[in-house]
């Protein structure tokens, strides 16, 4: 084996691993997003606070504000700015946000389609042939794989990834003030401006 098929085959079996360890973190993302959500707010909510005068342990009743949000579409930075916006004028108010999850079916076909991915890389790039063993015999897709591994390999990295996108991606930014659902992108189509999401506060505290 050349040095270069050497390199493309380790090159994509690292991706592969990369993409089963992503999917697990992905898993526990809702949580890691929180915890650093609620630990921006509360530094932040601290220094306004002592910029008007107010104990940073002053605390009033206040429902708690939550976002759900799709991470892979990029929606962090949206929240950061929502999250601001809520900080600086209500510094009491506590914040969470995180990753929106997919239905369960399409977070489960993810995972398998990873790993089916990262099986079929390896058949390709390292010219096994599994239906041998089994009385299959060679099957011409796979022969013409494996004369093609680098093309093949490519070509069946980027498909799989785009499915695994499609199906993680949920689009979702969804609001919540405690368990009540204020807006949702997933029915609106659409995240709310920074006027539409302060008067949503400021109605939901009115109440």
């Amino acid at each position: 084996m050349s040095r270069g098929a050497a390199f493309i085959i380790g090159l994509f079996f690292f991706v592969s691993i990369f993409d089963i360890f992503r999917a697990n973190e992905l898993k526990n993302d809702y949580l890691t997003n929180e915890q650093e959500s609620e630990y921006k707010a509360e530094e932040l909510n601290s220094e306004t606070q002592s910029d008007k005068g107010i104990p940073a342990n002053h605390k009033e009743h206040f429902p708690t504000l939550k976002i759900l949000y799709c991470v892979s579409c990029g929606y962090k930075q949206a929240f950061d700015e929502f999250s601001g916006l809520v900080a600086e004028k209500y510094p009491e108010m506590k914040i969470q946000g995180g990753n929106y999850s997919p239905v369960s079916w399409k977070a489960n076909l993810s995972r398998v389609i990873s790993l089916t991915k990262s099986s079929l890389l390896i058949i390709i790039l390292t010219g096994f042939n599994p239906f041998e063993s089994l009385g299959f015999g060679y099957p011409r897709l796979l022969q013409y794989a494996h004369s093609n591994k680098s093309s093949s390999g490519l070509m069946l990295f980027m498909f799989a990834n785009m499915l695994e996108t499609s199906l993680s991606s949920t689009g979702a930014f969804e609001i919540y003030m405690d368990d009540s659902l204020i807006w949702s992108k997933i029915e609106y189509g659409r995240a709310p401006t920074h006027e539409e999401f302060m008067n949503l506060i400021e109605a939901k505290l009115d109440k």
